[in-house]
């Protein structure tokens, strides 16, 4: 009893039902470890993809006017890359990027969005109504994956 009560699940006369105690503590304990794994997955997501966007703007700074190679990354828009990494800071500076270099009104990055937008959900405390259907870990690591690859190979 002890040992659960130090736990944080709720133990003694006042709960008459330990089993149900302990299952809804161990639920709200994986509640907590799948809000944070989601949160460390785009954190993580976004130190690769400023990592790439600062040494893409720093290669177009430095051969804008020489010979900037088709296949670094964005190098159709590298004017749009040349001004400063701070533009780059967050991910609304990517965003901005890619709604110059996209050439459509479309935003092919609906999935990414939305991964980004339940991240900020959590982040922030869960203060706004939910997701009807949040992304799952497996959704956000595929579509996080898939957008570093793009990043990566990308010559546009």
């Amino acid at each position: 009893m002890e040992f659960l009560g130090r736990l944080g699940v709720p133990v003694g006369d006042v709960v008459k039902d330990r089993r149900k105690g302990i299952q809804e503590h161990f639920e709200r304990v994986g509640r907590q470890i799948r809000r944070q794994g989601f949160t460390d997955l785009v954190s993580s997501f976004e130190a690769d993809l400023f990592r790439l966007l600062q040494m893409a703007s720093s290669k177009v700074r430095h051969v804008l006017n020489r010979h900037y190679e088709p296949n670094f990354p964005f190098s159709a828009h590298r004017e749009d890359l040349a001004r400063t990494t701070a533009d780059f800071s967050n991910l609304g500076g990517y965003r901005r990027l890619l709604a110059v270099t996209s050439g459509s009104r479309a935003d092919p990055r609906k999935d990414l969005w939305e991964v980004i937008a339940y991240r900020d959900f959590l982040a922030h405390g869960e203060r706004w109504a939910a997701p009807a259907a949040p992304p799952t870990i497996d959704f956000a690591y595929a579509t996080l994956v898939n957008e570093i690859h793009r990043v990566e190979a990308s010559g546009h």
